[in-house]
C-alpha cells in the first residue's frame, strides 16, 4: 500500500469519524423515528451569540442532557419528555419560540398525560398571540389536571378576548374565591359586567379586585369608566389619575417556575427592547439597567440605555451612560454621534462638531454625523463644506429627503458649477417624485438663470406645461408664466400673471405685491432677477430635534 493511498484512507476514516461524532453529538437535530410513532420534531440549533455566559451555559447544558437521554439505550420515555420540556422552557424564556414549540411538541408526544408540558405548550401559544390554539391547549391541559386552578383564569382571559363572555364568566366564577386568584378573576368579571353595561356589578368587582391587589394599576381605568357611566364623575376622575398598565397578578406555580429560569442579561435586554417598541421608556431604562448589572461591559446596551434615559428626561444620566459606553468602546460611532447631538442641544455646537468628526473618523459612512455636521456648516454660511458632508450623508442613505433639500440649497448658494447643480437636481427629482420643490426649482433655473450652462427656456416651458397639466394651481401657473417669458412669449406671460394677480387680490392679499412686481417685469419685457424668484428659506436644513434622533436613529445592534 503506497504512502499516498494510506494517507487518503486515513483522511477518509477521519472524515467518517467526524460525521459520526457530529451525529452522535447532537441527536436532538435528528431524533429517532422509532419514538412516538415517528412524530418527534428535529430541534434545530439556535444561535446563542446574543446570550451572556450564564444563560448560554444553561441552554447548552440542557441540550447536552437531552442528547445524552436520546443516546442512552433503552431510552427512558418519561425522562426524555422531561428533557425536551425543560429545554423548551429555556428556549421560550430566551425568545427562541420556534425551537421552544418543537420541544414542547415532542414532550407532549412522548408524555401525552403529563399536564406540565401541555400547559407550557398552551402558555407559549398564548404568548405568541395564537389565541385559538392556546384555548384548545388550555382546555386539553385542564382535562389532564382540573385541580390546577390557574388554568381557569387563563381560559377566562382568552375567552374574554374572543368575546365569549358567558364562557369566560363561568371560568372566572370557578376560581373567584381561590386564594391567589381572586384579583385576576374579579378583574375579568368586572370587564364582562362593564361590557354588558351592568355598571354596579362592574364597580363592585373592580373595587374588590383592587383590595386584593392594590398594585394592579390597570384596573383603575375600567373602574373609572363604570363610575362615569353611573354619573359618579369625581370618583371617576380620581381613578383616572391612578391608571397604569400593571395587570392583576395571580398565583400560577408552574409559570412562576418557568419565569424563575430567566437568568442572564439578554432576557432583560429583550424586555427593554419590547418596552421601547411600546414607547414605555421608563420600563425600558429599568430593564436595560437590570441587564447591565450582569453585563456591565456591554457598550451597545449601554448606548441603548442612554437613549431611554434621555427619553424619560434624565439627560445628565444619558450623558453619563454614553460616556461610559465610550470608555468601554472609544471608537463607537453611534455613541459619539448621540453625544454630539446631546452636546449641541445643550448649546455647545463647537464641541458637538468635534464629536461628529470623531464619529466620521471611525465610521466614514455615518449618515447622521455627516448630516448634523453639514447642518452646522450651513448655518455658519460655509456652504462648500456643508455640501461635501450632505453628499456623504446622502451616499449612505439616498432616501434621506431631510439631507437632500439643504444639499441642493448648498449647491445653489456655493455657486457650484452649473452641470453639478443641475445633475444634483435631476437626481433629487428622480428619487423624490412626490416632492414638488425640486421640479419647481429646476424650472426656475432653466428659465431664469443667466448661466448658459443652466439656462434652457425650451425645457423650462416643457416641464412647466407638464406641471400644469397635472395640477393647475397658482404656483405652477407662475412657473408657466416665467417659462413663457423666458421663451420670449411675453404676451402669454402677462396674460397668465394678470390672472394670477386678480386671484391674489381676492384670495391671497399678502401675495399681491410680489405677483404685481413680477408682472411689471414681464410688461417691460424682461425677466425678474433669479434671487427674487427662489425662496431660499425652503432650502434650509430642518430644525434641530434631538428627541427624534434619540428615539428613531437606527442602531445596527441595540445590545
Amino acid at each position: 500500500m503506497s504512502f499516498v493511498y494510506r494517507m487518503k484512507l486515513l483522511t477518509f476514516i477521519v472524515c467518517l469519524l467526524s460525521v459520526a461524532t457530529a451525529i452522535a453529538g447532537d441527536a436532538a437535530s435528528d431524533p429517532p423515528t422509532t419514538l412516538a410513532a415517528g412524530q418527534l420534531r428535529a430541534i434545530q440549533e439556535v444561535s446563542l451569540d446574543d446570550l451572556d455566559a450564564q444563560a448560554r451555559d444553561s441552554v447548552q447544558l440542557a441540550r447536552r442532557q437531552l442528547n445524552e437521554v436520546l443516546q442512552t439505550q433503552p431510552v427512558m420515555i418519561d425522562k426524555l419528555a422531561a428533557a425536551y420540556g425543560e429545554l423548551g422552557g429555556l428556549y421560550q424564556i430566551h425568545a427562541a419560540f420556534p425551537a421552544a414549540g418543537d420541544c414542547y411538541h415532542n414532550a407532549v408526544q412522548l408524555a401525552p398525560g403529563e399536564f406540565r408540558w401541555a400547559y407550557y405548550a398552551a402558555y407559549l401559544a398564548e404568548k405568541n398571540g395564537r389565541i385559538r390554539l392556546a384555548l384548545e391547549r388550555y382546555r386539553q391541559a385542564q382535562k389532564l389536571n382540573s385541580a390546577y386552578k390557574a388554568v381557569a383564569v387563563r381560559l377566562g382571559n382568552i375567552l374574554l378576548e374572543l368575546d365569549e363572555l358567558e364562557q369566560a364568566k363561568a371560568a372566572y366564577e370557578q376560581v373567584v374565591n381561590e386564594t391567589g386568584l381572586e384579583a385576576a378573576s374579579l378583574y375579568g368579571l368586572g370587564q364582562i359586567a362593564l361590557l354588558q353595561r351592568d355598571y354596579d356589578t362592574a364597580i363592585d368587582a373592580f373595587t374588590r379586585a383592587l383590595e386584593y391587589d392594590p398594585a394592579a394599576s390597570r384596573i383603575h381605568y375600567p373602574l373609572a369608566q363604570a363610575l362615569r357611566a353611573t354619573q359618579r364623575n369625581e370618583e371617576a376622575k380620581a381613578q383616572l389619575a391612578l391608571r397604569g398598565d400593571q395587570p392583576p397578578s395571580f398565583r400560577d406555580p408552574l409559570i412562576e417556575n418557568l419565569e424563575a429560569q430567566k437568568t442572564g442579561s439578554r432576557y432583560h435586554f429583550l424586555q427593554a427592547m419590547k418596552a421601547t417598541k411600546q414607547q414605555d421608556y421608563k420600563a425600558a431604562s429599568e430593564a436595560f439597567a437590570e441587564g447591565l448589572s450582569g453585563e456591565p461591559d456591554n457598550a451597545l446596551a449601554r448606548i441603548s440605555y442612554a437613549r431611554t434615559l434621555y427619553l424619560i428626561g434624565d439627560k445628565t444620566a444619558a450623558r453619563q451612560a454614553l460616556e461610559a459606553a465610550l470608555a468601554i468602546q472609544p471608537d463607537n460611532s453611534l455613541a459619539l454621534f448621540l453625544l454630539g447631538v446631546l452636546t449641541e442641544e445643550q448649546g455647545d455646537a463647537e464641541k458637538a462638531a468635534d464629536y461628529y468628526r470623531l464619529a466620521i473618523q471611525h465610521s466614514p459612512e455615518h449618515t447622521g454625523a455627516h448630516q448634523f455636521l453639514a447642518d452646522q456648516y450651513y448655518r455658519q454660511g460655509n456652504y462648500t463644506a456643508a455640501a461635501e458632508h450632505y453628499a456623504s450623508s446622502i451616499q449612505g442613505e439616498p432616501s434621506n429627503l431631510a439631507a437632500t433639500i439643504p444639499y441642493i440649497g448648498t449647491l445653489l448658494l456655493s455657486d457650484a458649477p452649473g452641470p453639478t447643480l443641475m445633475a444634483g437636481l435631476d437626481t433629487a427629482i428622480k428619487r423624490f417624485p412626490e416632492y414638488p420643490g425640486f421640479r419647481s426649482l429646476q424650472i426656475l433655473l432653466l428659465a431664469g438663470s443667466r448661466n448658459p450652462e443652466i439656462q434652457d427656456p425650451e425645457m423650462a416651458l416643457k416641464y412647466a406645461q407638464q406641471l400644469n397639466e397635472q395640477y393647475r394651481i397658482p404656483p405652477h401657473q407662475e412657473l408657466l408664466a416665467l417659462a413663457c417669458a423666458a421663451s420670449g412669449d411675453y404676451p402669454q406671460a402677462i396674460a397668465i400673471q394678470e390672472e394670477l394677480l386678480s386671484y391674489a387680490r381676492r384670495a391671497m392679499p399678502l401675495e399681491t405685491e410680489r405677483v404685481a412686481g413680477t408682472l411689471a417685469y414681464y410688461q417691460d419685457e424682461t425677466l425678474p432677477p433669479l434671487d427674487e424668484l427662489i425662496n431660499y428659506s425652503t432650502l434650509q436644513p430642518q430644525g434641530f430635534d434631538a428627541t427624534t434622533v434619540f428615539r428613531d436613529y437606527p442602531a445596527a445592534r441595540p445590545y
